[in-house]
């Protein structure tokens, strides 16, 4: 990757936040000063569009910033026995105005992960329901036992990045496959 000149890998314990800080052509300082802000509480705006702990990652590229963001798998609210999850993107600075969001829906299967669904679609920054991909899976069951993740990739429009993607903490749900 071109302009690549550190990767910090930083965890919350408390908060249950992981960032990802890549940084092209800024300092070491800055990847520093992402990090500390991340340990800060969530805006307002947050507690809609996704349940407490998400994880986010941060691909500071240049002057092209950004905030990859997904949701924890979880049964949805307004649909029954369906298990969904959401991703989408915040912009932290630079002229990108929308970026194509990927979401894998993923159940653990033996030694491996299996996608049950995948969402698309390019998005402004956000999070909120029109800003944001989905992706779902109607159980079966509800007796079923299984454990499902998701993974979520923000490609911003019109700027390169890495192929990293973010990988939320598995969940524990009763929903048959």
């Amino acid at each position: 990757m071109v302009g690549f000149v550190a990767a910090r890998h930083v965890r919350d314990q408390l908060g249950g936040i992981m960032m990802k800080i890549r940084i092209g052509g800024a300092s070491a300082v800055l990847a520093v000063l992402l990090a500390a802000a991340s340990t800060m509480p969530a805006h307002a705006d947050d507690h809609h569009s996704k349940p407490a702990n998400s994880y986010q990652a941060i691909d500071a590229q240049g002057a092209h910033g950004f905030l990859t963001k997904g949701d924890y798998a979880h049964f949805s609210h307004t649909v029954r026995n369906t298990v969904n999850a959401h991703g989408w993107w915040k912009k932290i600075d630079g002229p990108a105005t929308h970026a194509k969001i990927t979401i894998w829906l993923q159940v653990k299967s033996g030694s491996s992960w299996k996608t049950l669904d995948k969402g698309v679609k390019t998005v402004p920054p956000g999070g909120g329901s029109n800003k944001r991909a989905v992706a779902n899976w109607k159980c079966t069951n509800l007796i079923a036992k299984n454990h499902f993740r998701t993974v979520v990739d923000a490609d911003i429009v019109g700027y390169p990045d890495s192929p990293e993607k973010l990988v939320t903490k598995t969940q524990t749900l009763y929903c048959g496959i």
